[in-house]
């Protein structure tokens, strides 16, 4: 009998592999190097939505100028592996954005609601342009008039996904690549 590998071992218990470790490095240093020149002669806010895109701004960061701004908002829309439609904590973000250009960061764009909801925010604090930038799109519908990101990590099919700082009922945060959340690992409903 065979010894089963770490990474068996997650898969079977956790979910199939859909991004490696290596393959997201590369592609936040494309990020980088495209959201750097666009914005070289523009100072801009980075704004990251906690807690999923921590670890992706984290990362992001490094390939920009050392003097970029970045902040940190904290959203919650997300229910076990459903989406409520409705983002909690933006009444309570605040911040200078008074005629800056602010490039929004999240974790993954399911129906576009929460970057809805983001824009609005901004916009009353005064921004005068708001990208986005999404590690992950869900191919799915989305929110009529949800913004479109300027720069998209990845595409992925409309599954429930952890790792790189996206989780499960605050578990899974940790893990290096990005999975597809098996079925036998959700919790049932309280």
């Amino acid at each position: 009998m065979e010894r089963e590998s770490a990474e068996e071992r997650l898969e079977s218990e956790i979910g199939r592999l859909l991004l490696s470790e290596e393959a997201i490095r590369q592609r936040v240093k494309a990020l980088g190097a495209d959201i750097r020149t666009a914005y070289s002669s523009t100072p801009f806010t980075l704004l990251g939505l906690l807690n999923g895109s921590l670890l992706f701004t984290a990362d992001l960061l490094r390939e920009l100028p050392p003097e970029t701004e970045v902040l940190f908002w904290r959203v919650q829309s997300y229910r076990g592996t459903v989406s409520t439609g409705f983002p909690e904590g933006l009444e309570a973000e605040r911040g200078d954005f008074a005629g800056r250009a602010v490039l929004v960061v999240d974790d993954i764009l399911d129906s576009g609601c929460t970057l809805l909801a983001v824009e609005k925010r901004l916009r009353a604090l005064g921004a005068c342009k708001v990208d986005y930038c999404v590690l992950l799109a869900k191919r799915r519908a989305r929110t009529a008039g949800a913004p479109v990101p300027r720069w998209i990590g990845f595409e992925i099919p409309d599954r429930f996904v952890i790792g790189y700082g996206l989780d499960y009922e605050g578990r899974y945060r940790g893990l290096r690549s990005i999975r597809v959340l098996a079925e036998e690992t959700v919790l049932p409903e309280k």
